[in-house]
Formats: C-alpha cells, sequence, structure tokens
C-alpha cells in the first residue's frame, strides 16, 4: 500500500516504543505503545524480520523494546529482536503483574497488553539468557536426569515382573535395589512358556539399553565440560560432598556465577533462602521458597548429606542449627556448600587471570 505525504514526513527518532509479545508456534500477538498510549495492536506470523519491517515503516527512527514470556518457543526469537535492534527481554510469567480479572478473561490479546504496559512503565525484569552452546549444554545435562528415570523405571519394571512370578535371585548374586550385571546374566532362564520367557528378556534388554544409553550420555557430557570447564570442575570436585554430577550441573545449569551480584541473589535462584510471608509484627515463615532451579536445589541437597560425613567444620555447622530442625540445618548446609561452589569458580578465574599477568 503506497504511503500518504502525511506519512512520508513521519520521523520518530529518539523516541520510545514499547512491544508487548505473545509469542505462540503459528501466530504472534502484538502491541506497541508510545508516550503512554497504545499505538498499534495485531496479529501477525511468527517472525523478528517481519516485525522489525513493521515498525520500520511506521515508526521510522524510533528505539524499540519489546519483552515476551518465556516459555516452549525458547530464546530464538529473542536473539533474532536483538540482532535487528530491538531491545528485547525475555520475563518470568510469574513476575508479571496480573489483576485478578485479567486472570478471568486471559486472551492473547490481553497478554500482550499487558506486557507492552509493564514494560513501558518498567515493571519487568528479564530472566538471564544463556548462549546458544551453553543451552545445548544444558540440554545435555537435562537429558541425563530423564535417562536416570528411565533407567528407574526399566529396572523397576523388571523388579515388579520377578515378584509377580516369585521369581528370588540369590543374595550372593544381588542384595541391592537396582539390579546388577550378575543379576541380568543369571535370569537368562525360562520360564513355563514361550511368552513369559519372551517377556522377561524384552525387559532385560530394555534395562541394559537405557543403562547403556545412560552411560554414553554421561561420557559425552563429562567430555564436554572437561574440554570447556576443566579448571573450575576439578576444583568443585575438591569440595566435600560435590561428585562429578553436581560439579557439572553447577556449570551447565549457572554457566556464569559472576551474574550473581549478591549472595541472597544467588541463593534465591538455587532456592535455599526462607520464603516469608510477613504481616505488621508478625513474622511467618514458610521453609524454603517454591520457585527455584529445580535441577540443582536436590542436587545441592544430597551434596549436603555427604558432606557433613566427610567434613567435620561442615557437619559441626549443622550440629549448630541441627536442634531446631534437621531439613532446616541440612538446607543451611547446602547455602554453605553453593557458596563454596562459587568460591571455586572466582579462584579458577583469578588462577586464569594471574596466568594471563
Amino acid at each position: 500500500m503506497p504511503k500518504t505525504k502525511l506519512q512520508n514526513g513521519n520521523d520518530f527518532s529518539g523516541q520510545k516504543f514499547y512491544v508487548g509479545l505473545d509469542v505462540h508456534k503459528k501466530s504472534w500477538a502484538v502491541t506497541i505503545r508510545s508516550l503512554g498510549i497504545e499505538v498499534s495492536h495485531f496479529s501477525q506470523d511468527p517472525g523478528a524480520e517481519r516485525l522489525d519491517a513493521y515498525l520500520q515503516r511506521e515508526f521510522p527512527g524510533g528505539d524499540y523494546y519489546s519483552a515476551y514470556e518465556a516459555g516452549f518457543c525458547g530464546t530464538e526469537a529473542h536473539g533474532q529482536l536483538c540482532k535487528l535492534g530491538i531491545k528485547n527481554i525475555i520475563v518470568h510469567a510469574a513476575d508479571i503483574p496480573t489483576t485478578d480479572k485479567q486472570k478471568k478473561n486471559k486472551t492473547d490479546l490481553h497478554d500482550s497488553r499487558a506486557l507492552a504496559d509493564h514494560l513501558e512503565r518498567g515493571n519487568l525484569k528479564g530472566i538471564y539468557v544463556l548462549n546458544q552452546d551453553q543451552q545445548e549444554l544444558r540440554s545435555l545435562f537435562r537429558m541425563t536426569e530423564s535417562k536416570v528415570i528411565d533407567v528407574t523405571r526399566a529396572n523397576n519394571r523388571l523388579k515388579s515382573f520377578l515378584m509377580y512370578y516369585s521369581i528370588k535371585l540369590p543374595e550372593t548374586i544381588s542384595k541391592n535395589e537396582f539390579l546388577s550385571g550378575k543379576a541380568l546374566a543369571w535370569l537368562n532362564i525360562e520360564l513355563g512358556s514361550s511368552p513369559g520367557t519372551f517377556t522377561l528378556q524384552q525387559y532385560i534388554e530394555e534395562l541394559k539399553y537405557q543403562r547403556k544409553q545412560l552411560f554414553q550420555i554421561t561420557k559425552s557430557l563429562r567430555l564436554q565440560i572437561q574440554s570447556l570447564h576443566k579448571e573450575t570442575y576439578t576444583n568443585l570436585l575438591t569440595v566435600p560432598g560435590i561428585g562429578a554430577i553436581t560439579a557439572m550441573g553447577l556449570l551447565v545449569e549457572i554457566a556464569d556465577f559472576s551474574r550473581f551480584e549478591a549472595p541472597d541473589k544467588y541463593a534465591s535462584f538455587l532456592g535455599l533462602c526462607p520464603w516469608e510471608d510477613s504481616s505488621g509484627p508478625v513474622i511467618k515463615t514458610k521453609g524454603v521458597q517454591p520457585r527455584c532451579n529445580g535441577h540443582l536445589r536436590p542436587l545441592l541437597v544430597e551434596a549436603s548429606w555427604k558432606a557433613i560425613a566427610k567434613s567435620r567444620s561442615l557437619f559441626a555447622y549443622y550440629s549448630k542449627h541441627a536442634n531446631k530442625s534437621g531439613k532446616k540445618a541440612i538446607i543451611k548446609v547446602a547455602r554453605k556448600l553453593a557458596m563454596i561452589a562459587k568460591g571455586c569458580h572466582k579462584r579458577t578465574a583469578l588462577q586464569r587471570r594471574l596466568f594471563k599477568e
């Protein structure tokens, strides 16, 4: 559509435009605000280039800011928007202020309007976005967690089958919850019928396959970590209680420890700080906050139980707080362990700086 003479004279140099995006697989709902006024709202096909072309055509010379919720679409749109000069942030859905009316009348239009409005007011803060390589490494780590679940499920299915048919393993072969290689070799037996024997062998092969997959994934992850973060990884393994999986998890999920300005922000990310619900003189503490990195907190808590058995100083710290509550005490140990891990990263960075000098 050709521009009119009035449109040809438009110049928005230096004017700020705030774009709220409700990103979906097949469409983007877009709301644009400037100077406290909603100047445009429309739906478009997915793509940062289409949005940029519209902004350049309708509001040439402006400074563009955008935001969308973190979700299944990942960070590809964020990268494309930033490359085009649109200052984009990705926002945690729980951090978007929402009224009761908005909760009960939720549409793509309302979501994009709310994002644009709060972005203009300065109420939104973006999450930390890992680079593409780090995200892919994180996906590999999280695959190990999924594979552990698959191995456990296959192991339990086989044990359930054995229990149902009263097949008991000799105590000299297997006493553990997880079936060993010797136990699987012993189970190379025939049942009363060919269907039963075939079913048993399939359960065994499934368990072997899942364990092989877990081994290969873990090996690949360890090689990548040692290639990219060898010094920090080695230093983390010297911390009592922190093993290979916990060390790799910290390096992959956090990536850059220096992005946390204060210890409280670091502890909040890990979910190792109290959840407070206070009103006036009444102060209520409801334990650890539910919002956290769900991949790291369980690892750190498990590592803390091992740490107090290895380190006398950490056991003394645990004992100091265990009289009130053992659960709260182990969370305190986990927080201290996390701070030690952060110190290892800082020490590695300092060693690299000194080596360069």
